[in-house]
């Protein structure tokens, strides 16, 4: 990998990459009214973490139930996630399961739900987001129940839904240079706190895809974190407005608070745990906060139809196992949907994952459900605030 991919194109890959909603964004927005969940394409890292490569643990033996023949096709984002999920998953998928993963880039709803009307459908396995499955099983029987009978009980409860299987899991936290604020903030009243930590924010905008901080300003205001859900939009966005002000910028995409980061442009800012570990592996005086951080993840959704079912449903077994995921997580700083892949990661790895114990603890995981339900109102509500 080191041979193929020189310090500075991962330096370059890493400021113009951009995290985008499952989909052909223009697309999915039309398709869906803006009811995106959030999909990630990945934060691009320095070189030196791809030495962890070796340190990734191997499958010793696999269920016959997931063995087979032929082929699957898998759709995911392309770069250097989909990289790291063929070293991870694809090849020890075909070596030990004997069935080759022919890959495509792109898992586009409407191109699988105009698929699944025509009788069309090209795709086995999809890595989009529960959100987009919420809103595809709204329109129709777009989608194939997962066959949980073959995948591990580490993949708990919370993680599982009929048609869709969580996966790659990264949160949404506040971010901060250290070199301004030694000693912090260290959550979200800090964050709104500008007589301690002046300065300019920046924040997600509500529209494109995007999840405004509703639950970081609920957790300013005094709620507890067990208490955020269901969101109270109204009182969420009248704490949005005390912190307008010093907002210099409401970002679109994942590339912008790390770049107003890295230049100064703010000190403080939100931003997704494995953009700013990349950034900090580079050198760049910043830290990320886990406490009042949102975990979100994506999901494999296998279309109705799909040609490969079987092969479909032994690879999202094989690719959710514990130790699948923590081959994964070994390679970027991303979370597991398998509890017991912790076992099989070092303090080191653990520590810098969303999903690590001791991090997932103190934050509030995103719940799609109430998102794909009330998203409309949440950016109406959000873009009178900005044109007030």
């Amino acid at each position: 990998m080191e041979d193929k991919i020189s310090r500075r194109d991962l330096n370059r890959r890493l400021r113009q990459s951009v995290n985008v909603p499952p989909t052909a964004r223009r697309d999915f927005l039309k398709l869906f009214g803006g009811v995106a969940a959030l999909a990630m394409a990945g934060p691009l890292l320095p070189r030196h973490a791809f030495a962890q490569e070796a340190q990734m643990p191997e499958f010793e033996t696999i269920p016959d139930a997931w063995k087979g023949s032929g082929e699957v096709v898998v759709v995911t984002w392309g770069g250097i996630g989909t990289e790291m999920q063929r070293k991870a998953w694809f090849e020890p998928f075909e070596k030990l399961c004997g069935i080759k993963v022919v890959e495509a880039i792109g898992p586009d709803p409407a191109k699988l739900k105009a698929m699944v009307d025509t009788k069309t459908v090209a795709w086995d396995v999809c890595q989009i987001g529960r959100g987009a499955m919420i809103e595809l099983m709204k329109q129709g029987d777009y989608l194939a129940p997962i066959d949980y009978s073959i995948v591990e009980d580490g993949v708990t409860a919370d993680y599982r839904s009929e048609h869709g299987l969580d996966i790659v899991p990264y949160s949404q936290n506040i971010a901060y240079r250290s070199d301004v604020f030694p000693e912090g903030p260290t959550n979200w009243v800090d964050f709104f706190d500008q007589e301690r930590f002046p300065g300019g924010r920046t924040m997600p905008i509500a529209t494109k895809g995007n999840i405004p901080e509703l639950v970081g300003a609920l957790l300013a205001d005094g709620v507890d974190p067990k208490d955020v859900y269901p969101i109270d939009i109204d009182r969420a966005i009248k704490k949005l407005y005390e912190i307008k002000p010093a907002v210099v910028k409401w970002w679109e995409s994942g590339a912008q608070p790390m770049q107003m980061l890295i230049d100064n442009e703010t000190p403080i800012a939100t931003a997704w745990n494995g953009r700013v570990k990349a950034a900090k592996d580079e050198g760049h005086p910043l830290e990320l906060v886990w406490n009042g951080g949102m975990v979100l993840n994506n999901a494999w959704l296998i279309p109705n139809g799909a040609p490969n079912l079987s092969n479909a449903q032994k690879f999202v077994a094989f690719s959710s196992s514990a130790i699948a995921q923590a081959r994964y997580s070994t390679l970027l700083p991303y979370g597991y949907t398998n509890v017991d892949s912790a076992k099989y990661l070092s303090p080191e790895i653990l520590k810098h994952l969303p999903t690590s114990p001791e991090n997932y603890s103190v934050m509030v995981p995103y719940r799609h459900e109430w998102w794909a339900e009330n998203r409309p109102e949440v950016i109406e509500k959000f873009n009178q605030m900005m044109l007030s």
